[in-house]
């Protein structure tokens, strides 16, 4: 039997969290998203806690590497550069283990060798805003802030990472709006396209 890789990138509070775990569970194949966390952290030897804060976030300025120490004249790798070798070699582990969803982290561009179903799920931002404040209990205003915030380091992150462009819809095989379709019936749709 062939593998099932299915990866998902998505605008922050669209939805596609929720949507690759209920994808998952009704495939019968693992989950992965903050999972991945403990693989870099093991593989790049670099804290749990910095991994999670810099997680899907690019970090590589020349200001940071001078601030963080990690810009050398001697050529060594700066932090970025041993965090990002042990995502992609994690992704890469993860995917050789069998089939699996992997929300974001570039998993889709690191994984283009393995043909893994690349979809981007994006809402409107009246939807977005009403499931962020109700996940994280912020106030409209908040919201609307967090949204823009995590979008741009989403887009930053993967377009310097990737040589594609973030939720562009011709670097995806499929892309699905949580405003015009319940999480079940994209579901559906997607396992249409993994036969």
């Amino acid at each position: 039997m062939s593998k099932t890789i299915i990866t998902i990138g998505r605008q922050f509070g669209a939805g596609g969290r929720e949507l690759g775990k209920k994808l998952a569970n009704k495939l019968n194949i693992t989950y992965y998203d903050k999972e991945v966390i403990d693989s870099v952290a093991v593989l790049s030897g670099l804290s749990k806690e910095y991994i999670a804060e810099n997680d899907e976030v690019v970090t590589n300025s020349f200001l940071y590497s001078i601030v963080m120490g990690t810009r050398t004249l001697t050529g060594q790798k700066t932090v970025e550069e041993i965090k990002m070798d042990a995502q992609r070699e994690a992704i890469l582990e993860i995917a050789e283990k069998g089939s699996c969803v992997i929300i974001g982290r570039a998993a889709d561009y690191i994984l283009k060798e393995e043909k893994p179903l690349r979809i981007f799920i994006s809402s409107d931002e009246a939807t977005r805003i009403e499931r962020v404040c109700k996940r994280d209990g912020l106030s409209r205003e908040e919201a609307e802030k967090k949204i823009r915030k995590m979008d741009k380091l989403r887009a930053a992150y993967y377009n310097e990472y990737a040589d594609a462009a973030w939720g562009r819809a011709d670097n995806y095989d499929l892309c699905i709006n949580l405003s015009r379709f319940s999480i079940d019936q994209a579901i559906e749709m997607i396992t249409m396209n993994c036969k």
